[in-house]
């Protein structure tokens, strides 16, 4: 390594920073000479899906690098961000109650009463409350500098937005993004409503994969059309019927009989449809059973409708709740090991465009 030419060593840097930062990191301590060379692509891919405050520090370390820098700007290709503000990492200790923001207080001692259950449930969604609360203030003090830093140069974006609420509007847009996942529906630092249709956001986006969340935030697929004409890929996973902008919408930009002047998604290819997990299995049929039944019916008869090819896969499994185990961390885990099959493989037909991705993920 002391004889390879600098130029050499920073491309070997480029194709071994696809972890989501630790290589970089780590090549930064080796040397001096070293941490010159890989300095271009320290930040080629990132993982930001702790705490407001690792995005803090994250922005101050991009800064420092880029003051330090000679010629090459380190620059961001791939970012995956949780605004979930606990990560897989960095979850509390059993029994404990949890130090960091959003952390779940646990109960002191089983209640005894009807009345002590309802009260403790009260103070457990207080204190909730006044966690997201303060989840949402420091989130949007970095989120704004952080897009503003990186939405110039990123190819591919995951983005678990979960109940986070903006306050800020960002006036930004993607020129390069070619990938892009979302948990929790549109981007809420960036409604559509406040973007002149005349510039789309997202002119070079070509997969569009959206994980719809359970509070039910509208996507309207109509917008996306306009701000991501050259979608060739777009999937849609967790499906349901409500909120029906989403699913009008979807049929609407799909659909073989559009009578629009203008031809919705020019270049899609591929739809992917993933729908809601099934009610649970009983012994009798309910009107929920029913309606997911209808529901399915309907997915398979918009496939046969569509412009172009539809796959509607099997729903979504409910996961097994294991004590100790919050379900939203398995959520962000699996999109993080998606976008890093994704980043590593150079967007090979990996992660979740691949058929067969349920089976894996149960």
């Amino acid at each position: 390594m002391d004889r390879l030419a600098i130029e050499l060593i920073t491309l070997v840097a480029f194709y071994a920073c696809n972890d989501g930062g630790k290589t970089g990191c780590t090549l930064s301590l080796v040397s001096r000479r070293i941490r010159d060379a890989s300095r271009p692509a320290r930040f080629f891919s990132v993982s930001l899906i702790t705490s407001p405050a690792q995005i803090e520090n994250f922005l101050d370390c991009l800064q420092k690098e880029r003051n330090r820098s000679v010629e090459m700007l380190p620059r961001v290709r791939h970012l995956c961000i949780s605004l979930f503000g606990l990560g897989p990492d960095s979850s509390p200790t059993p029994g404990g109650s949890g130090t960091g923001p959003g952390a779940a207080p646990t109960l002191p001692s089983k209640p005894k009463s009807r009345a002590e259950f309802l009260a403790s449930l009260q103070r457990r969604t207080q204190s909730w409350g006044l966690g997201q609360n303060n989840l949402d203030e420091q989130y949007n003090r970095v989120i704004p500098t952080l897009i503003r830093t990186v939405a110039p140069d990123l190819y591919t974006l995951a983005l678990i937005q979960m109940q986070w609420r903006s306050s800020s509007i960002v006036r930004c847009f993607f020129p390069s993004l070619r990938e892009l996942t979302i948990v929790g529906g549109d981007p809420r630092f960036l409604p559509f409503a406040f973007v002149p249709k005349g510039k789309p956001l997202y002119p070079a986006l070509k997969r569009l994969h959206h994980i719809l969340a359970w509070v039910g935030k509208d996507v309207d697929f109509d917008q996306w059309a306009i701000h991501a004409p050259n979608v060739t890929h777009l999937r849609i996973s967790r499906i349901d019927y409500q909120p029906r902008t989403t699913v009008g919408t979807l049929e609407h930009v799909i659909s073989s009989e559009n009578t629009d002047d203008e031809e919705l998604f020019p270049h899609l290819q591929r739809v992917m449809i993933e729908p809601h997990p099934a009610p649970p299995p009983t012994a009798r049929m309910t009107p929920a059973h029913v309606a997911f039944r209808d529901f399915l019916v309907y997915l398979d008869r918009l496939a046969e409708r569509s412009r172009v090819p539809v796959k509607v896969l099997p729903a979504l499994e409910t996961p097994k709740m294991v004590p100790g185990v919050d379900p939203t961390h398995k959520c962000i885990q699996r999109v993080k090991t998606e976008w890093l099959e994704r980043v590593e493989t150079d967007g090979d037909s990996a992660g979740c465009w691949l058929e067969g991705m349920r089976e894996q993920r149960a």
